[in-house]
């Protein structure tokens, strides 16, 4: 086969090849000081990670920034505006203001501090009769 045709089948070959560019060629480079990794979001939110990856599996955190197709963090101005996003001051009105407690106590567990004594805690207290009585009766 004569050098020329060799020539032309390749540079046939070429052109028949498609020249592509990536499609980050022109992606601007993002804030590095704004993107959050996944334990900055664990510490900002207050909540573990394993936690926050399931909530990002169900859609209720908000999305990962992408780089040339590969995730690489959170945005803090969006996190930070998921995260306020929830906070709704509830209005005082007279009903809401008067109503019960939804989780007071009745009584206390503890009735009072252990160091105090009550007459209570006398009659129920048995003394042996090694002890002094005068340990036994200090207030």
């Amino acid at each position: 086969m004569p050098v020329e045709l060799t020539i032309g089948v390749i540079a046939r070959r070429k052109a028949q090849d498609a020249i592509t560019i990536s499609r980050w060629v022109n992606e601007p480079l993002p804030d590095i000081h704004s993107l959050l990794c996944s334990r900055d979001l664990a510490r900002l939110t207050r909540r573990p990670r394993w936690e926050l990856f399931g909530l990002a599996l169900l859609g209720k955190v908000p999305r990962k920034k992408r780089y040339r197709g590969r995730p690489i963090g959170w945005c803090r101005a969006e996190v930070l505006e998921w995260m306020t996003r929830e906070l709704a001051v509830a209005s005082e009105t007279p009903e809401r203001l008067n109503a019960p407690r939804r989780f007071a106590r009745r009584q206390t567990q503890q009735g009072h501090l252990p160091l105090e004594r009550t007459p209570s805690c006398t009659s129920t207290r048995r003394t042996r009769p090694d002890c002094s009585s005068e340990y036994h009766d200090r207030p």
